[in-house]
Order: structure tokens, then C-alpha cells, then sequence
């Protein structure tokens, strides 16, 4: 508990670091978001009772301790642009881009770890110089350039879906997943190519070790030797990489919802960051390095669960 604990004080001081230094950044950056709303032949008069409407005059700690108190209230602030709450224009966004993280996770999951155990009890053989080439191949395309590759192929030519046609969740739950099964293949395939062959290094590496060696000399079969020992301690660097890559999915998925016309939080990024509009972007910014932030702090639990020996130290 006490691992735990420190692990959880830790994950909330680096949420709290990281949301004030999204803060500032964006309180420093050139541009006035009165400006922005009121045009540039605004007179200073209205850029001046706007500023204060905003409370842009406030000081920079008076507003940022004022937005987390509204932030942990499920208040984000109001949007520049739409004059709503951020809140609810994110609100049914976030689904759609962690939907189309988890599956991407998943489908990176199902591929890579068979593959990787696979080629790792296989190395050297004929099957493994085929997986390794394809590998090399897969690691070498871009996830938007895949994005369009899958479209062409399974979308144009085989018609497996609709280019564009997207069904909302709250619409059709199963065609909803249906539709975000090939972005999310487009992320995972380079995803699951580095899984491979991290996993096959892994093993590899643990297959040298001393208490292979004594785990031999027991008696133990080979199969009992891999499943038992090898593939348990060669686990460790892959979880770290998976969770790695799971937080990085989530920058993929909103430039994979480009691709595929997928209305989550990709395309109303990229449109509030193109309007100066600081609410809706620093909100957006401050979910994805919570899930970051979040996620890390799984696989430090994720480690100690497969070596009580890890400690803080």
C-alpha cells in the first residue's frame, strides 16, 4: 500500500505540474484572444471590457488556481469561438478517441504477442526472417499513409466499409466500433511491428541468463522453462514499451481521426488551436496527459505485480 500510495501522491503533483505549465504556456504565447473574437478592427475600448468580461486582466496565478477549481468542479471554462462549455463540446468527443485508443491497444495486443512469443521460440528459422522483414516494412509506414492504404484497399476496392460513412455510439454501438476497427488497425500495425520485436530481443536476451541455465539443470522442460521464467522476466521491458505506447496511441488517434473522418477530439484540436481558442485546447492537452500521466502509473503497478521486488528506490 505504501508503493501504491507514493505512486498516487506522485501521479497527482505531476497532473497538477503539468496543467500549470499548460497554463502558462498559453498565457505567454503572442496573441490576444480578445483580439481574436472581437477582429482586428476591434477599438481598444472593446478589446479592453472584453479582457476584463474574460478576466484576462486577472493575474496569472488568480486564474490558473481559479480554472483548476473549476476543472475539478467538471468546469473547463467556456470556448472563445462557440461561447459554450468546453466541457460539453469535449464531452462526446472523448469517447470516440479513447474507443479508438483502446481498440487500437487491443488489436496491437492480439498481433504482437503471439507473434512476438512465436518468433522468439522460433529465431532464426524461416518463419522468423519472413516476420522480421515485415516488420522492418511496417515500422518503416507512417500511420496516416497506413490510414490511407487500409482506406484504399479495404475501403475502395474490397468495400468492407464506407470511406467516411461514420455511425455515431449512441447511434449504433456495434457499427460504431465496426467503423473504428480500421484507423485503429492503421495505428496499431507500426505499434505492434516494434512489439514483436522488442518481445523477440527480450527473450533473447533472458534466454543467456544464469537461471535459464539452472532452470535447465532441474529438470524443467523447455516448455516449462519459457512459460515459467523466461517469458515472466523478458515481460518487463515490454510492458514498459506497451504503456509507452498506449500514451502515444492517443496522439495517433487524433491524427488518424483526419484520415478517416472521425469526429473525436483530433478535429476540434486542430480547429481551436487554429482560432486561438485557449479553453478547449488547453482542456483538451490537459485530458490527453492525464491519460499519459494515468497510464504510467499502470505499468508501475503492473511491475510490481510481476516483481514484488521493485520498490520506489
Amino acid at each position: 500500500m505504501k508503493y501504491f500510495g507514493k505512486k498516487l501522491i506522485a501521479m497527482a503533483v505531476t497532473i497538477l505540474v503539468v496543467s500549470f505549465l499548460v497554463f502558462l504556456a498559453f498565457a505567454v504565447i503572442p496573441g490576444d484572444p480578445a483580439i481574436s473574437m472581437l477582429g482586428t478592427e476591434a477599438t481598444p475600448e472593446r478589446v479592453a471590457a472584453l479582457r476584463e468580461e474574460m478576466g484576462l486582466n486577472q493575474p496569472l496565478l488568480v486564474r490558473y488556481f481559479s480554472w483548476v477549481a473549476g476543472v475539478l468542479h467538471g468546469d473547463f471554462g467556456t470556448s472563445y469561438s462557440y461561447q459554450m462549455s468546453v466541457t460539453e463540446m469535449i464531452g462526446d468527443k472523448i469517447p470516440v478517441t479513447l474507443m479508438l485508443t483502446l481498440l487500437s491497444f487491443l488489436i496491437m495486443l492480439v498481433i504482437s504477442i503471439p507473434l512476438g512469443i512465436f518468433t522468439a521460440r522460433h529465431e532464426g528459422g524461416k518463419a522468423d526472417r519472413f516476420i522480421y522483414i515485415v516488420n522492418q516494412i511496417i515500422m518503416a509506414i507512417p500511420p496516416f499513409f497506413s490510414g490511407i492504404l487500409i482506406t484504399l484497399l479495404f475501403g475502395i476496392i474490397l468495400r468492407w466499409f464506407t470511406p467516411g460513412g461514420y455511425v455515431s455510439y449512441d447511434v449504433n454501438f456495434g457499427q460504431f466500433v465496426a467503423y473504428l476497427f480500421f484507423p485503429a488497425l492503421a495505428i496499431a500495425l507500426p505499434k505492434a511491428a516494434m512489439a514483436v520485436k522488442l518481445l523477440r530481443t527480450s527473450v533473447a536476451s533472458q534466454v543467456k541468463m544464469d537461471y535459464t541455465r539452472t532452470a535447465y539443470s532441474r529438470g524443467n522442460t523447455t516448455k516449462d522453462v519459457f512459460y515459467r521464467h523466461i517469458l515472466k522476466n523478458a515481460l518487463i521491458p515490454v510492458i514498459t514499451f506497451l504503456g509507452m505506447t498506449l500514451a502515444d496511441m492517443v496522439a495517433g488517434s487524433i491524427i488518424i481521426e483526419q484520415v478517416f473522418n472521425v469526429p473525436g477530439l483530433g478535429r476540434i484540436l486542430l480547429t481551436s488551436i487554429q482560432n486561438r481558442d485557449y479553453p478547449v485546447v488547453q482542456a483538451i492537452i490537459v485530458c490527453i496527459a492525464f491519460l499519459v500521466i494515468f497510464v504510467n502509473f499502470l505499468v508501475d503497478i503492473a511491475y510490481r505485480a510481476i516483481d514484488p521486488r521493485i520498490t520506489l528506490d
